[in-house]
């Protein structure tokens, strides 16, 4: 019995000894270090997410900003080239607006002297006959060479004959009544109008009819 019992004091002495050793001191020590550095650890991965997610959202709104930013120069720019332009086109026709003008009654003379030929029909078999034949064929000729060019720089004819009537090409010097109509139709034209670009040369005397 007292064998036992000393055996068991030293049993307890030496656990006790053990728990209080040094090394046992620093292996419970590194173990709670080492629990709070993982721990630190994933605060600072924490952080350092949340710190580049901050920085990739600003670095996107600011490349958004300035995308936006370009396309609205781009279309700036174009706007401002169209606008250029139109001005030049303008510049180019409107400038020889008097000069158009001044042609307009060389254009009523072909126009006459078509309609002229158009309504004087001769034989092709007499000498004669054949004569103007050529003459008029040369007269169709110039014509057609001079509506080309007079149409290359943008002059043009306004609606006429059969066409609804519009006070901004139009000016009626006379006017009938026909039921049969549902609208003011241009039914004679006495003399063209002409137009460069939008710009109306002359307005073209008409005679119009009016559903009542």
């Amino acid at each position: 019995m007292i064998l036992s019992s000393r055996f068991s004091d030293v049993f307890a002495n030496s656990e006790d000894s053990s728990a209080g050793s040094p090394e046992a001191e620093s292996a419970n020590n590194d173990s709670e270090l080492s629990d709070a550095e993982i721990f630190d650890g994933n605060d600072y991965a924490e952080d350092e997410f949340e710190t580049l997610k901050q920085s990739l959202e600003a670095a996107n709104a600011k490349n958004a900003e300035l995308h936006d930013k370009m396309l609205r120069m781009a279309a700036d720019f174009d706007n401002a080239r169209k606008r250029s332009e139109k001005e030049r086109q303008d510049v180019r026709q409107y400038s020889i607006s008097e000069f158009a003008r001044d042609l307009l009654p060389v254009i009523d003379a072909f126009d006459k002297a078509m309609a002229t030929i158009d309504d004087s029909p001769f034989s092709l078999d007499t000498e004669e006959g054949k004569k103007m034949a050529s003459i008029v064929e040369g007269v169709q000729l110039v014509s057609k060479v001079f509506q080309d060019s007079v149409k290359k720089h943008g002059i043009e004819r306004l609606p006429g004959q059969g066409n609804p009537f519009n006070p901004m090409f139009h000016n009626a010097v006379a006017k009938v009544v026909d039921a049969a109509l549902t609208q003011e139709t241009v039914i004679d034209e006495f003399v063209a109008g002409y137009k460069i670009g939008e710009r109306v040369l002359r307005t073209a005397m008409v005679r119009v009819a009016s559903p009542d």
